[in-house]
């Protein structure tokens, strides 16, 4: 059994050190979410999701400023270069519905939470899935509440998604591949055998995932709130092993 056992994910407890970087992250990142031009090209969903896919200003070593990420997940993941994080963020009202967004793809939104496999991309006007990202793990740092539309994840699919993915690709190079029904099929059979389970993460922890584990963000609890007028922000690090095949038996 590997790291993250049969669940697939992690919860770290808190450290003073992810607590400063979450603060520092935050600072950061306030400003360039109340950006109108960033804004225009990451507000999704009504404007109530900011995508922030490498919109944090980190260094490679996952710096901000003069903050540096430390953690204990760093000797338990290969060391690899990290990208400027994603931050995500949530606002009140998600998920609205998007001006030509298909009502099927809304209640997805809605009822299961956007439940997806990271770097498995939508590809031509059929929307087919390919394997174009290879992650080595992910990992979730909250940077303040985050309990009105926490990050979700089907515990234990990472097996099941990774044994489809596998079946359905075979020896063959990843990307070049439609896993699409494969894809759905091995969501359905999540849906109907493994729990849905919310991380709870308080600012100071971490959550580390397999990169298959099927995960989405549950809509926003109204009775939860805002407190601090930011929305819910949590950065994601998803480092590129840059191999598809490693990526297929990766053990975690």
């Amino acid at each position: 059994m590997g790291l993250l056992g049969s669940s697939g994910f992690v919860i770290y407890p808190h450290d003073p050190r992810v607590a400063e970087w979450s603060d520092k992250a935050a600072e950061v990142m306030r400003p360039i979410a109340r950006d109108p031009a960033v804004q225009a090209v990451n507000l999704r969903h009504g404007n109530t999701w900011f995508v922030g896919v490498d919109a944090l200003p980190n260094t490679p070593d996952g710096a901000v400023g003069d903050v540096p990420l430390m953690g204990a997940w760093r000797d338990a993941v290969p060391a690899l270069p990290l990208h400027r994080a994603q931050v995500s963020i949530i606002y009140p009202g998600y998920p609205k519905q998007d001006v030509g967004e298909s009502d099927a793809n809304h209640r997805y939104r809605s009822n299961r939470s956007a439940a997806h496999v990271d770097g498995l991309l939508p590809v031509g006007p059929q929307k087919q899935r390919f394997a174009m990202e290879y992650h080595a793990y992910i990992l979730a740092i909250p940077l303040g509440k985050v309990a009105a539309a926490p990050t979700v994840v089907w515990e234990g699919s990472q097996t099941i998604m990774q044994r489809a993915l596998l079946e359905a690709i075979g020896d063959a190079d990843p990307s070049q591949v439609d896993i699409t029904d494969a894809y759905q099929a091995a969501r359905r059979e999540v849906f109907d055998c493994c729990p849905k389970v919310p991380l709870n993460i308080i600012k100071g922890q971490a959550a580390l995932l397999h990169p298959f584990l099927l995960h989405g963000t549950d809509p926003w609890d109204p009775e939860v709130g805002d407190p601090d007028g930011h929305g819910r922000m949590t950065a994601f690090f998803r480092p590129d092993l840059g191999d598809g095949r490693a990526w297929l038996d990766i053990e975690l």
